[in-house]
């Protein structure tokens, strides 16, 4: 086993701090720096981590802005591989081409099946039933890279936004223990996406959690409520200028006595 691959680990939020967890339990990556976000990015995480308990690894830390304005620290730290999970920046074409290991990423669908952005939240408002974890091969297509490998769960009627983290993060732990001897081996599955099967989620704005009495269904609302819960901003109604964030509700068939 070639544990000399250099491993750079890229992330900013919790689902990737608790993956890299699980890769040095399993003590057998060379993961070389941490690459993290600084407080003055731009870009902000729902569900960042304090970047002090990056520090704790014993690891070099680099805190950047943007990663595609590093070429430079990344050429100098020579990595063979790059694994992103938790980073909301489109990576450019000459980073990508930087490990001759490629960068691995993380997607919280069963890709091809849906693709694109803000997946827990789509999720829930588009009624999925069943949903997993997808490892994969970052390209200029986005979410399109070949596949690595696959953890799946079942999504419940009644699960909030935290509850599909939660499954999120164990199947990513799963993928990791799984598929990283393989990437330290150079022997990682390459399945290609069959792109004739792929469907695409819808964009989400700021203005889509909010609440809308008497134009959305009960259901709507209650899929709404559970979709924008914690770690997200919360559903509301706006009540002159003020609003009236709904962290949880419960949607009960009315009894007839």
């Amino acid at each position: 086993m070639n544990k000399n691959r250099r491993i750079i680990w890229l992330s900013a939020n919790l689902f990737g701090y608790e993956l890299l967890k699980e890769a040095l339990k399993e003590k057998i990556a060379n993961i070389i720096a941490i690459a993290t976000l600084s407080e003055k990015a731009k870009t902000k995480m729902y569900d960042g981590v304090e970047r002090n308990r990056w520090h704790k690894f014993d690891i070099p830390v680099y805190e950047i802005e943007n990663i595609n304005k590093e070429v430079e620290l990344l050429r100098s730290l020579r990595p063979d591989i790059i694994i992103m999970c938790g980073w909301r920046q489109i990576i450019d074409k000459e980073i990508l081409s930087l490990p001759k290991g490629g960068i691995i990423g993380f997607h919280p669908t069963l890709l091809p099946k849906g693709r694109g952005p803000v997946p827990i939240i789509n999720t829930i408002l588009e009624g999925y039933k069943e949903s997993g974890v997808t490892m994969f091969y970052l390209t200029e297509a986005v979410d399109g890279g070949d596949i690595i490998g696959q953890a799946r769960f079942s999504v419940d009627k009644n699960d909030y936004a935290q509850d599909i983290y939660d499954k999120v993060i164990e199947g990513g732990k799963q993928l990791i223990k799984k598929f990283l001897p393989l990437l330290v081996r150079g022997k990682a599955p390459r399945i290609p996406q069959d792109d004739k099967k792929a469907t695409y989620l819808p964009k989400i704005t700021l203005k889509d959690n909010e609440i809308k009495p008497g134009k959305e269904t009960l259901e709507e609302i209650d899929k709404k409520i559970r979709a924008f819960s914690m770690p997200y901003n919360g559903a509301y109604i706006r009540l002159k200028n003020k609003k009236l964030i709904i962290w949880r509700a419960e949607l009960e068939d009315e009894k007839i006595s």
